[in-house]
């Protein structure tokens, strides 16, 4: 899932175009000392530096971001309003994990 979600992150940022995608990176790590390997287990982080970096615009990116990773994981991506990559992210793992 980790790795899945990892390249569901890198495929979604790279629309913004690969040196945007490296800049979000080199400013997370700089920031909050998060490397890009570290990304799935802090989505905070990458919430926080969309917010700022492009504001209303950050739900779009995780929106796209959350579909990718359906597709990689052969799920039907639902879209809901308002949802953020954390909440996309916490309901997929509980998809692939009916109790």
């Amino acid at each position: 899932f980790r790795e899945d979600l990892l390249g569901a992150i890198d495929d979604g940022l790279l629309v913004l175009g690969e040196i945007v995608r490296q800049a979000l990176y080199s400013h997370i790590e700089r920031r909050y000392q998060v490397k890009r390997e570290e990304i799935p287990d802090r989505l905070d982080v990458l919430h926080d530096t969309l917010e700022v970096v492009f504001g209303s615009g950050t739900q779009v990116i995780e929106r796209l971001i959350a579909k990718t990773l359906c597709g990689r994981l052969g799920l039907d991506f639902i879209e809901h309003e308002n949802w953020t990559l954390m909440k996309y992210v916490e309901d997929l793992r509980k998809r692939l994990r009916p109790e």
